[in-house]
């Protein structure tokens, strides 16, 4: 007993000794890499001056995002590994995408690569090297490493000082408010770190909420290649200085580039922000290739043997080349781009309300007035989505179709379709959500209207034929089952717009309905949001060709309807893969386009224009 009693007091012993004997380490970070880690990977460490801002900036959030091999994996090391040795008791997470990733980055970049290449680092592990999910230092702090998976899930439990979103541009971005949550304690800092990704994306909308610095040379002239050809504003490679180098890795001399202190006054520069005005927010800093001086920018400058003497493949200019558009803007220039995955952008909800001022949502008797004074010339259409909960909720559209022209036997209908009317509802009794609706479509005398069967069942058999107050037993009209349609999605692409049919539903009860394709809709949508119609006086003036769909753009009705941008850019293809750079082959015997299951609000704008192609007086629904 007593044996084992000073057994323990000799192991407790040993470990206050040993924290007592840690080295002290510089708290400026710029200190901290020349004193604790002068070589990287095998490599001397030059800082280049748009790094040297990026490691001063002791902002709370912060967005990196540029080409592939731009240091960023350095920075990400050296940013953990300052944190975890100059604080007590700090808790940093790194996030990644997937658990091939997070064990590369862990084994190779943090262990073997950071904490096993510094001899001063090494005296900082608790325990042995080789856990992949954290390091343990005895200084009491930790440094976990986790991946994005359930919803950022691994990262939650935390009091993290510090987390770090490494690929963010693979990440499950959409759930990012959920980080801010683990530090409302620590009050830590965020780091989103990536290359370019999707347009419209998650991931492109928090670097839309940051100030978007660009890297501006003191030397910005033109720079002529070893081929005399002109590239703007890279005067500064002009000064860059080739000689006989040794490999570090080798010890062979070789010719390339002089990375050394010289590059100091030759990458002498600023940053300059897009939009100053969100740097309270979010610094973000962007870093193509072009300005990293090991890259070449030409073929002809990566062959010379006076300069990179290397392979013309590591050239921007033979990637330019080879690469595809999407992947080369991404991966090299750090960029986003418009995918297929992701058919809507912000520019195109952005022409939906460009001009649309004087437009806003309406109230009910406004609705109801423009039926009245225009009459047959409008149609005027509700679309439901009934949510299923949360995070899903109901969302109640109203679009009004301004007939311009109508179709006759010579001509083609001209019509515009505005937007008067989107409510996402709060979570409320199914049975006051149908009589709510049914009152709601009397009172802007709406013409026609479709809901979802799949979770509005019960409102629909309501609002079409009416029911009794749930607390008052008093009873309310229903609209009608020519006038309203439930809708159920099929999957067949030949039939975009079936016609309805009486089939048994959830209750035994035979019931009218439409079917439709959900994917073609969803593509009809999509191919709707940049038609342009003609002006019926002036057909042949494509000036004054318009959208056919109008979006409110009076200030505070857009403001209401804001969320628009995130839930349509938020639509993506199930049957594209959101890495460019890894190719799948498609183990379908038939590939079909598909989409993943849209938001509410989108969902309920699509069953509205549906049901603008109900042809009401015939026992059967058109197909557009």
């Amino acid at each position: 007993m007593v044996e084992s009693w000073l057994t323990a007091f000799n192991k407790q012993k040993k470990y206050f000794e040993i924290r007592e004997e840690l080295p002290k380490v510089p708290s400026d970070i710029l200190d901290w890499i020349r004193e604790v880690r002068p070589k990287a990977e095998g490599r001397t460490r030059i800082i280049m001056p748009p790094w040297r801002d990026i490691y001063n900036d002791d902002s709370y959030n912060k967005f990196i995002v540029g080409g592939r091999q731009i240091f960023k994996s350095t920075y990400t090391t050296d940013v953990l590994a300052f944190e975890a040795t100059s604080m007590k008791n700090a808790q940093l997470v790194y996030c990644t995408y997937d658990d091939v990733n997070k064990a590369a980055f862990s084994r190779q970049k943090l262990q073997v690569g950071t904490f096993e290449g510094s001899e001063i680092l090494k005296k900082f592990v608790r325990f042995r090297l080789g856990s992949v999910g954290e390091i343990s230092l005895l200084n009491k702090s930790t440094i976990y490493i986790t991946t994005d998976h359930g919803q950022y899930h691994h990262v939650e439990g935390k009091s993290a000082q510090h987390v770090m979103l490494d690929e963010a541009q693979y990440q499950d971005m959409q759930y990012f408010d959920r980080i801010p949550l683990i530090m409302t304690i620590t009050q830590g800092k965020i780091s989103v770190l990536g290359v370019g990704g999707e347009a419209g994306s998650p991931y492109e909308q928090i670097w839309k909420d940051s100030d978007q610095r660009e890297w501006i040379f003191d030397n910005n002239e033109d720079y002529i290649d070893s081929d005399g050809q002109i590239f703007k504003g890279q005067g500064w490679r002009n000064d860059l200085i080739f000689g006989e180098v040794e490999d570090e890795f080798t010890g062979k001399i070789k010719w390339g580039l002089v990375a050394d202190n010289r590059l100091m006054k030759i990458m002498s520069g600023r940053w300059k922000a897009a939009f100053p005005e969100k740097s309270r927010d979010w610094h973000g800093y962007h870093i193509p290739q072009h300005i990293i001086p090991q890259i070449p920018l030409s073929i002809a400058d990566a062959i010379d043997p006076k300069k990179y003497n290397t392979e013309k493949k590591y050239a921007i200019e033979a990637k330019q080349m080879k690469m595809s558009p999407h992947l080369f803007t991404s991966h090299v220039i750090g960029l986003f781009y418009h995918a297929e995955r992701r058919p809507i952008t912000t520019q195109m909800i952005d022409a939906l309300f460009a001009g649309n001022k004087e437009h806003k949502i309406m109230k009910p008797w406004e609705i109801a007035d423009i039926k009245d004074q225009f009459g047959s010339e409008v149609k005027i259409a509700m679309g439901i989505d009934f949510g299923s909960g949360s995070p899903s909720q109901t969302v109640i559209c109203i679009m009004i179709k301004w007939i311009l022209q109508p179709e006759t036997s010579k001509q083609e209908e001209i019509a515009r379709i505005q937007l008067v009317h989107l409510d996402p509802r709060p979570a409320e009794n199914l049975l006051d959500q149908a009589k709510n609706i049914a009152i709601l479509f009397d009172e802007c005398k709406c013409d026609v209207g479709v809901g979802d069967l799949g979770y509005g069942a019960i409102q629909v058999e309501q609002i079409q034929d009416g029911g009794s107050d749930r607390l008052t037993g008093q009873h309310f009209n229903g609209v009608g089952s020519d006038r309203f349609y439930g809708c159920r999605s099929i999957g067949d692409e030949t039939k975009p717009l079936l016609e309805y049919t009486k089939d048994l539903d959830e209750h035994g009860e035979t019931r009218e309905h439409i079917k439709i394709d959900k994917t073609s809709v969803i593509q009809d949508w999509v191919d709707l949001m940049t038609v342009q119609v003609n002006d019926p006086d002036d057909p042949y003036n494509l000036d004054k060709r318009k959208p056919k769909l109008i979006f409110p753009a009076e200030k505070y009705s857009k403001q209401s309807i804001n969320f628009l941008y995130h839930d349509l850019t938020n639509l993506t293809r199930k049957d594209l893969s959101d890495k460019i750079d890894e190719e799948e082959e498609d183990p379908r015997q038939k590939a079909r386009k598909e989409f993943n299951h849209p938001r509410d609000s989108l969902m309920a704008m699509i069953y509205a224009i549906q049901a603008f192609k109900v042809q009401q007086d015939w026992n059967w629904v058109g197909v557009g």
